[in-house]
C-alpha cells in the first residue's frame, strides 16, 4: 500500500488543478491552470490561461497569471518556498519566469513533447541554466486515472486553439 500511496501522492492537489484547467478550457482558452503552493500546501496564488478571453494577450499564460498574482501580494514569502504546480509543462516563457521569480519546486502534471521546456532544461542559455539549476523539477505522481484525465485535457483543443492563435497573430481576433 505504501508503493501505491507514493504513486499517487499528488492526486489530490491535481484534481483541484485539473478543475480550473477545465474551466480555462471551457471559456475558449487553453486548458491550463497553475498554483504556487507552500510545503504545507496553503495556495498563495492562482492563475489559468488566459490568453483569448478578454481580448488576445499571448502572455496571459497559467503561470504568468499566478506570478503576477503572487508578486502583487502585500505579504508573501520567499518564493524559493514555493513549489510551482502547473497543469501543462511550462513553455520556455513561462519556465524563463518561473526561474526570474525564484520558485524553489516545478511541478507539472503532464509533459508537454512539443512545446515545454522543463524536460529540455539542459538546452537553456547558461544564464538560465544556472538559475535552473537551483530548481527541483518533476512531474506530479498520478495514478492512472488522473494521468489518464491530464493527458486528455491537455491535448484537448489543441488544433482549434492553435489555429485561434495563428489568427491572433495576424490581428483577427474574432
Amino acid at each position: 500500500m505504501a508503493r501505491l500511496d507514493a504513486e499517487t501522492a499528488d492526486d489530490g492537489p491535481a484534481l483541484g488543478l485539473l478543475a480550473e484547467a477545465l474551466a480555462a478550457g471551457e471559456r475558449g482558452d487553453y486548458p491550463v491552470a497553475a498554483w504556487l503552493t507552500d510545503a504545507s500546501g496553503r495556495i498563495w496564488a492562482k492563475g489559468q490561461n488566459r490568453v483569448f478571453s478578454g481580448g488576445f494577450c499571448s502572455a496571459a499564460h497559467a503561470e504568468m497569471q499566478a506570478l503576477d498574482a503572487f508578486e502583487r501580494l502585500p505579504v508573501r514569502p520567499a518564493a524559493a518556498g514555493l513549489s510551482l504546480w502547473v497543469s501543462l509543462e511550462p513553455c520556455p516563457m513561462c519556465l524563463t519566469r518561473a526561474l526570474y521569480a525564484g520558485v524553489g519546486e516545478i511541478v507539472y502534471l503532464v509533459e508537454d513533447a512539443a512545446g515545454g521546456m522543463a524536460h529540455r532544461r539542459d538546452q537553456l542559455p547558461p544564464a538560465l541554466a544556472e538559475l535552473a539549476r537551483q530548481v527541483r523539477f518533476r512531474p506530479a505522481r498520478l495514478g492512472w486515472a488522473v494521468a489518464r484525465f491530464a493527458g486528455e485535457l491537455g491535448r484537448a483543443f489543441q488544433a482549434e486553439l492553435r489555429a485561434a492563435l495563428l489568427a491572433a497573430r495576424e490581428g483577427d481576433v474574432s
